[in-house]
Order: structure tokens, then sequence, then C-alpha cells
């Protein structure tokens, strides 16, 4: 996919981050020829988290960039009746949530949450919004608890959706310095919110916001040439004032936003270098002339 992007559409997705087979981590980055780099992961921690303190520190070792939580809304996950935990600031996961501060470990798009809309169109995954709401909260209380603990939480932590919430998340991030977010899965929103307001704060919070798809399992060769179309959609969203039909995944009419190249460049992969060490150690090995001193 990369090699026909990049003959085809002069795009180079220069490195990926797999956010699973954990297990495979050498594999992985060796069949890539070091442009996929992996995290430790947990897709149930509603049963309780599945990695230790210790494993937080052996993972660092091991080469592992971060630990994606995916903390989505429990009744994704619990059967009915069935006891767990509920939301991210549970006590029981402080001795990791701990260890991960302490080791400087970063949350490797932590998955709070799901997509909420506006009334009349709250949407299936959370239409709720007072739960929405008590999901949301949960990390404000992390980052409150853990002032050094580096977060990237996907999906600009769901507050995407409406413009009441696109302003709640301007007050997370102006608030604390170490909360960062990705875009991944967000494009097929933009049309729910007013369009200067969603420019604005990419502008504004640019070196805050990293760029993601969501992107499932490519199964064969000829699922390539339907991926890279999506990557072009959500391209043509961030750079052009088209309008772009749907996002990574829908088909909702998208009006694009026509972002400024600095914006584009800390969205697409000035802010990743600076946040995970390995990648730009990798980048600089593959031969990217990447300017040090431009990611501060």
């Amino acid at each position: 996919m990369r090699k026909t992007m990049l003959a085809e559409n002069k795009a180079d997705l220069a490195m990926l981050i797999n956010l699973n087979g954990e297990q495979a981590i050498d594999t992985i980055f060796e069949a890539s020829q070091g442009r996929i780099m992996t995290a430790i992961n947990d897709y149930k921690p509603h049963r309780g988290l599945t990695h230790t303190p210790e494993d937080i520190f052996s993972s660092m070792e091991r080469g592992y960039i971060g630990y994606k939580i995916w903390h989505g809304p429990y009744s994704r996950v619990l059967n009915e009746g069935e006891e767990g935990i509920k939301y991210f600031d549970d006590p029981a996961h402080e001795p990791v949530l701990a260890a991960m501060e302490k080791a400087g470990i970063r949350g490797a798009s932590i998955h709070i949450a799901d997509p909420n809309g506006p009334f009349g169109n709250r949407g299936k995954w959370a239409a709720d919004p007072v739960e929405y709401w008590r999901q949301i909260v949960s990390i404000e209380r992390v980052l409150q608890r853990h002032p050094n603990l580096v977060l990237i939480v996907a999906h600009c932590s769901w507050l995407i959706c409406q413009d009441a919430q696109i302003d709640y998340l301007r007050y997370l991030l102006s608030s604390y310095t170490n909360l960062y977010v990705d875009l991944a899965a967000t494009f097929q929103y933009f049309y729910l919110v007013d369009h200067a307001n969603l420019r604005d704060f990419l502008i504004e919070y640019s070196n805050r916001i990293l760029y993601g798809t969501d992107i499932s399992s490519i199964r064969s060769q000829e699922d390539i040439p339907g991926y890279i179309e999506r990557f072009l959609r959500t391209f043509r969203i961030l750079e052009t004032d088209e309008m772009v039909e749907g996002g990574f995944f829908s088909m909702n009419p998208v009006q694009g936003l026509s972002l400024p190249k600095e914006t584009l460049e800390k969205i697409y992969y000035k802010n990743a270098l600076k946040l995970y060490p390995r990648l730009l150690e990798n980048m600089i090995t593959l031969g990217y002339p990447v300017n040090v001193n431009e990611l501060e």
C-alpha cells in the first residue's frame, strides 16, 4: 500500500504505529523493514488490565513504544449484570497508571467513551449523553492524579461531534500539558460541527494533535485500493477546501479545512516523532531528513 501511494499519489506512509499483535513485535519490525512500531495493549480492561506495573518497565526495554488501552463503554464488553471496571479512572487501574507515569511510557491512543452526536443525531454508539459524560470526565480525573503521565487519547477523546464538545477539548488541552489526541475515525463526524470552529481548533492546538485512521487489518491485496482511497479522502479534508465525500469510513460530505502547511506537518508526523522517540530514531535510520530542532 505504501509503495502504491508513493508512486501514484506522492504520499509517503513512512511509518505506522500498530496497536495490536504485541506478541510479534520483532517479526513485525523485521517484516516492515523498521517501518512499523508496536505497543502493548489491553482491549478488555473492564475485567482488569492484563499488564502489570512490572510489564510496563520491561515493555520499554523490549522495544514497545507505548500502552494501548481500549476503555470504551463497558456495555460493549461486560455482559448484562456482570460486575467490572466501568470507567478509566477506576482505582483498580492506579498501580499501572502510576508505573506508566514513572517509566515515561506513553498511553498510546487510549480509547475513552464513544461518539455522542447532537440532539436528534446521537448516533448508535453513545446515545445516552449522561453516560457519555461520565466516561469523558474519567480521563480528566486520571490527568489530575498523574500530572506527568503522557496520554495520547484516541479519536480526539470523542470530543469532536458537537461544537460544545470541541470547547471542552480546548479546556482539557489548555489545562493538561501532557494530553494529546489523535484524529483516528473522527473525519466522518466533521460534518456535525461548525467548519470554522473545527478549523480554528486544529490550527490552535496543532502541536497536540496526531494523524490517525483507525484502520483495520488489510486481509488481501484486493483490499488495498479501497484503503488508499480512504487515506486520500482524509488528506483532501485536511489539505484542501473541496467538498469531500466522506471521511475515512462513512460517506457524509465534509467541507475541506485547507489547513496551513505548518499545521499539517505537526499533525501528520512532527508531533508523533516528538512523543515517540523510537519513531524519530527509525525515521533518521530510514534516511528521512528530520530536523530535530523543529520538533520542540
